[in-house]
């Protein structure tokens, strides 16, 4: 994925075609467990072998709108601590943040608390949902810093970023500045459903209808769909999200992210194109992905 621009503001709003982003830390995130594995515990991260990153090798897809609206919870029998708000990613896709919802109603309208995401763990539960578990309490996440009016505007300073990283144990990885390429963060939330300009053209040529997520839950594929009525005839093609590109536009006082697929229109909605048809477990079969990134010309990362 590509970034052109480096920000220095941002709000927290979302659009269609243009959606809003904002930008922090660079943080470290560990490559993707062989079959099998589970991701190794940063030790300079752990206390006591109490926060872990392990995730489910074999947990199937993970869609990011599976994810989002899922719960946090806290040790024991403490149980559902917070709501998962949201992630926030860079513009490679890695996972930076699990954005957690604190009081409110159904994750609305309550305190935004950007976890590190190394700091807890996915897990896939028996009922094939997943939920975010961290070591600590509802009472403790109390303490958290928050984001005020759930901008996201302070993960790119340094000041609040170091305290926030101090609370949770988390070491603060990469470019304490903020000002690489790599500090360019949204939230992917806003990516699903935003429209997605074809290369060299102005007009949207399909919709992100879902971001799919690796072992390491880094973002892998986009699933673009275009034309049907209603959600319904829709077609799905997914692409490599490497042939994302991020740009944005200043409104007003704020910054936007424009969504641009390095492809054509021709080339993406061609009847040879390699489709879903209504079945995201393709998702899982090798051969189908080969022929994703051979169509497209993108080698597998």
């Amino acid at each position: 994925m590509s970034v052109n621009v480096r920000l220095f503001a941002a709000t927290w709003v979302a659009g269609s075609f243009l959606t809003t982003v904002s930008f922090g830390q660079v943080v470290e995130v560990r490559p993707a467990p062989q079959p099998g594995q589970q991701v190794p515990a940063d030790p300079a991260i752990l206390e006591d072998d109490e926060q872990s990153t392990t995730t489910d090798a074999f947990a199937g897809l993970r869609r990011v709108s599976e994810l989002l609206g899922g719960e946090a919870r806290g040790p024991g029998d403490e149980g559902r601590i917070a709501a998962i708000s949201d992630l926030i990613m860079d513009g490679q896709g890695q996972p930076h943040y699990v954005l957690l919802s604190r009081g409110g109603l159904a994750g609305v309208g309550g305190d935004k608390i950007a976890v590190p995401f190394q700091v807890g763990t996915f897990i896939h539960n028996e009922d094939q949902n997943w939920h975010y578990q961290l070591n600590m309490t509802g009472d403790q996440l109390d303490q958290a810093p928050v984001l005020e009016e759930g901008s996201l505007a302070p993960l790119r300073d340094p000041n609040w970023v170091r305290v926030n990283r101090q609370f949770f144990k988390a070491e603060v990885i990469g470019d304490e500045a903020g000002t690489g390429d790599d500090s360019f963060l949204f939230r992917a939330d806003a990516l699903v459903g935003a429209e997605v300009r074809g290369q060299d053209e102005e007009d949207s040529i399909a919709n992100v209808d879902d971001v799919i997520l690796g072992p390491d839950f880094r973002a892998t594929y986009v699933i673009l769909g275009y034309g049907g009525v209603a959600g319904l005839g829709k077609n799905q093609v997914p692409v490599p999200f490497s042939m994302l590109q991020l740009d944005a536009e200043a409104d007003d006082d704020r910054y936007e992210l424009v969504v641009t697929v390095q492809t054509t229109k021709e080339r993406l909605q061609s009847e040879t194109a390699p489709t879903l048809d209504g079945n995201e477990e393709r998702m899982l079969d090798p051969t189908f992905l080969d022929r994703v990134h051979e169509y497209f010309g993108v080698n597998p990362s």
